[in-house]
C-alpha cells in the first residue's frame, strides 16, 4: 500500500492569495463597456437609419443596460483589497459617464480622472493585473468621449472654446 508523502512540508507552503470579488468582476465590466462602445458606434453609423439595420439600436440599448448592470454589481461589493478602491471608483465613474445627460455633465465627470489621479490609479503594491485592468478601463473611458451618445460634437467644440477662452 502506498503512503502519501508530500515533497514540501506544509509549514513551508504559503496560501495563494485570491483576488477580491471586485477584481474578479471588473474584467466583465471592461468587456461590457467595450461591447457598449461598439454597439453605440454601430448605431451612430450612416447605416443605422436603414430599416434593415434597426436592430443595431436595440443592440446598443441592450449593451447599455448590460454594462450598467455589471457596474452595479461592482458598486454593491464591499472593499476588501487595497486595489479595490480604484477599481470601484473607476466602475462608478464609468456609470456616471454613461448616464450623463449632457456634454457638460460628461466632461465635468471625465475631468475627475485628471483632478483625482490617486482615486483612479493603481495604488503602490497592487498586482500587475489590477494595474492592467485600470489602464484598459481608462482607455475605454476615453473612447466613451468619442461617442455622440455621450458627447455632442457641437457641444464639445463649444466647451473647448470656453475652456481655452478662460
Amino acid at each position: 500500500m502506498a503512503t502519501h508523502s508530500p515533497t514540501t512540508a506544509r509549514a513551508v507552503m504559503k496560501p495563494v492569495p485570491q483576488p477580491s470579488p471586485i477584481a474578479r468582476m471588473f474584467p466583465r465590466v471592461i468587456v461590457a463597456l467595450a461591447a457598449y462602445i461598439e454597439a453605440e458606434r454601430d448605431a451612430e453609423s450612416d447605416w443605422a437609419t436603414d430599416p434593415a439595420c434597426m436592430e443595431w439600436l436595440h443592440d446598443a440599448e441592450r449593451a447599455r443596460s448590460t454594462v450598467l448592470c455589471q457596474i452595479q454589481s461592482i458598486t454593491d461589493q464591499t472593499l476588501r483589497d487595497h486595489g479595490d478602491f480604484a477599481l470601484k471608483a473607476t466602475a462608478m465613474l464609468a456609470g456616471i459617464l454613461i448616464r450623463a445627460s449632457s456634454t457638460a455633465e460628461f466632461l465635468q465627470a471625465y475631468a475627475l480622472l485628471g483632478s483625482h489621479p490617486g482615486a483612479f490609479g493603481a495604488p503602490t503594491g497592487s498586482s500587475a493585473r489590477v494595474q492592467q485592468m485600470l489602464q484598459t478601463a481608462r482607455e475605454r473611458l476615453a473612447e466613451l468621449g468619442t461617442l455622440s451618445a455621450c458627447v455632442d460634437p457641437y457641444d464639445a467644440e463649444v466647451e473647448a472654446e470656453l475652456a481655452t477662452a478662460s
